[in-house]
Parts: C-alpha cells; sequence; structure tokens
C-alpha cells in the first residue's frame, strides 16, 4: 500500500518536472525506509531559507548539482529555480559561467566552494556571512548539499547520464565545463 504511494508520488514528480526518476522507482522497491530517508535528506535543503536571497538559494541548488552532474540534475534544479521565480536570463548565465546577478553569483560560488573545498571557501563564507547572517549561511550549505543527493544516489544505482544542454524556458545552454568538479 505505502509503496504505491511512493509510486504515484514519484510519478507526479516525473510529469511535474519532465525527469526520469526511474531510480528512485528503484529504490522505493527496494526499501520503502531508504526512499524515505531520501527524501528527508531532499527537504532539509529545500524547506530551509534562513533569511537569504531567493537566487542565492537557488544558485546554491545548481552549484550542487554542477558539482556532480551536468545533465538531468541540473536540469531539474534549474527548472526549479524557474518555478522558483528566478530569471532564465540569471539561469543561463550561472551555466555558461558569464557573470550573473551578485546574489546568485555569490550563491553559486559559495556552494561550488563548499562542496569543492576550494582555497576561496573562507572568503566566500565570510562574504555570505557578511551579508545576509549565519542562519542564510546555513540555508546555502544545506541547499547546496541536498543538490547533490540526487545525481550521487543516480551514479551509485547504475542510473548516471552523460552531459547534456540545459534548456532554460525557450534556450538550450550549454554548460561551462570548468564548473563541474573534475
Amino acid at each position: 500500500m505505502f509503496r504505491s504511494f511512493l509510486h504515484r508520488y514519484i510519478h507526479r514528480f516525473e510529469q511535474r518536472y519532465r525527469y526520469d526518476g526511474t531510480y528512485m522507482h528503484e529504490l522505493a522497491d527496494i526499501s520503502e525506509a531508504a526512499f524515505l530517508r531520501f527524501a528527508i535528506m531532499q527537504t532539509a535543503g529545500s524547506g530551509f531559507g534562513g533569511g537569504a536571497p531567493r537566487d542565492a538559494l537557488c544558485a546554491a541548488g545548481i552549484a550542487g548539482a554542477l558539482v556532480e552532474d551536468c545533465g538531468p540534475c541540473v536540469q531539474i534544479a534549474s527548472d526549479m529555480a524557474l518555478e522558483a521565480g528566478m530569471r532564465g536570463e540569471v539561469i543561463a548565465a550561472l551555466l555558461a559561467g558569464t557573470a550573473a546577478d551578485a546574489d546568485a553569483q555569490l550563491g553559486l560560488d559559495f556552494g561550488r566552494a563548499l562542496l569543492l573545498a576550494t582555497g576561496d571557501f573562507d572568503a566566500l563564507r565570510d562574504e555570505v556571512e557578511r551579508r545576509w547572517g549565519k542562519r542564510a549561511l546555513v540555508a546555502l550549505s544545506l541547499r547546496a548539499m541536498s543538490a547533490r543527493n540526487f545525481p550521487v544516489l543516480k551514479r551509485a544505482m547504475g542510473h548516471a547520464r552523460t552531459c547534456q544542454r540545459v534548456r532554460i524556458g525557450n534556450l538550450d545552454v550549454a554548460v561551462n565545463e570548468s564548473l563541474k568538479a573534475a
């Protein structure tokens, strides 16, 4: 009974974002408890804004997906950012590696530096805290951390895909390869 509920939930998610959730269906079949833990991890990242600007939060989520994947997970992070009200041209600029809105750029740079442990992380962390406070720092961190969960689980379960262009509205955007982890 509960498993069929999970599959309906996943199906609605797939339809809403035009996303292949085969690995989520497989996870639900393997273990309902594991699926619930995965869902709880995702909720931790998206449910707390901490006073951070919307575009910074969305960009930190895009950063998490970028670090792990340059295909469907970056697409869904971008779709969710659009859905939250982030402008498509800002998302496209972030993905292309060109100058973007200051809040969004700081969110992306912070998320990438956090997950990649880059040398500029301390300065970015200090800037986030100076601008928006510690609660926002935590919110951006949770968003970046949880956004990488989808591609990591997909890869672990053998469902990872190769790089693809990301569609923002009517525009296909090539992801700047230098934004990926390796």
